[in-house]
């Protein structure tokens, strides 16, 4: 796990003083959601009122397998805060009104992709999101991160409007697994964002790099994937359990 780490971050020229993330997904006991959501709610106006450090987002899970489910992350600057200790009374708060009615799984960390992410708007004015997770053959990665690269050139150049969001899983999983994230207003900005916007990305690919080149690099794209772990779900940002957005 550590060598597939070291190809992607050496590729896009990331170092662990990146902006980073620890997830995990919460099933929430049945009968017990509006309470849990309360006591989250609580805990996080509480205590996570900083973009800067110590920053946690929830989401609800519309589709897949894990629907119903919640993906709650934890945002800092850089790896070093982790060592910081944390607050052993908001501990004790979440320890109190919300493990006993939550299950967790798959506590993962997560290295932000600064280099292929274009993010330009208040994500929190955009909850709904089109989530796609990635499981890269290692021995295929080049491909996958010059189709990355080339997609972020080709939404700058074309001045799309979109906002993208890309993390590597630094530990928590096996291969090399990547999320890509588009956030969206609402299902009709999914939509355009799906054609119109995503129809000048294609137009700006093929004139930066030959006509038919965005099909060619696609194909290559996909076939750089495993034949498992691979999806698409929808999320909701829920902002209410979460810390303020920080401005883009």
């Amino acid at each position: 796990m550590k060598n597939l780490i070291v190809m992607s971050l050496m590729f896009l020229g990331v170092n662990l003083s990146a902006q980073v993330a620890k997830s995990r997904y919460i099933k929430v006991d049945e009968d017990k959601g509006e309470q849990v959501y309360e006591a989250m709610k609580a805990k996080t106006q509480k205590y996570n009122q900083s973009a800067e450090k110590g920053a946690h987002y929830t989401f609800y899970i519309q589709t897949g397998n894990r629907s119903g489910e919640l993906f709650r992350a934890r945002i800092e600057q850089n790896m070093a805060a982790y060592d910081k200790p944390g607050n052993p009374e908001e501990y004790e708060m979440w320890s109190e009104t919300v493990e006993p009615y939550v299950t967790n799984d798959l506590p993962q960390v997560w290295t932000y992709n600064k280099e292929v992410s274009h993010e330009v708007t208040d994500l929190c004015e955009k909850p709904l999101r089109q989530v796609l997770f990635y499981n890269v053959d290692p021995a295929k990665s080049d491909d996958f991160w010059t189709f990355r690269k080339r997609v972020y050139d080709a939404v700058v150049a074309s001045e799309a409007k979109l906002d993208m969001g890309v993390w590597t899983v630094m530990a928590g999983n096996r291969g090399l697994n990547v999320l890509v994230g588009f956030a969206h207003a609402d299902h009709a900005e999914m939509e355009a964002d799906g054609t119109e916007e995503w129809s000048k990305v294609v137009e700006a690919y093929n004139e930066a790099h030959g006509e038919g080149q965005f099909a060619t690099d696609n194909a290559k794209m996909r076939a750089s994937l495993s034949q498992w772990g691979n999806s698409r779900q929808l999320w909701t940002f829920l902002p209410e359990l979460s810390s303020p957005c920080p401005t883009p």
